[in-house]
């Protein structure tokens, strides 16, 4: 599972640094604050479950992954769909 786990990040990394050379200043924020806080509760309440429990590293991995997003405030799924839930400035 972990291999999995590494071999989806190494791939999700690959997708990041190929958005971030087609923008002029990287990586553009695609998650609004609403979106981050959600993704930031999923993320903890998943690692808290897992943890608590059964040390699943399938919960792990999503709660990684969540947290990952809800720092970066970038989405690869949001990107690939041209979806942004960013406030327009």
């Amino acid at each position: 599972m972990y291999l999995l786990a590494g071999i989806v990040g190494l791939i999700y990394r690959a997708i990041l640094k190929r958005f971030a050379k087609n923008s002029s200043r990287g990586a553009t924020k695609n998650i609004g604050r609403n979106d981050r806080l959600l993704r930031l509760a999923i993320g903890v309440g998943l690692l808290l479950w897992a943890m608590l429990t059964t040390w699943s590293p399938i919960l792990i991995f999503f709660s990684g992954f969540a947290l990952f997003e809800a720092v970066f405030s970038w989405c690869g799924f949001y990107a690939t769909l041209g979806k942004n839930t960013c406030p327009v400035e």
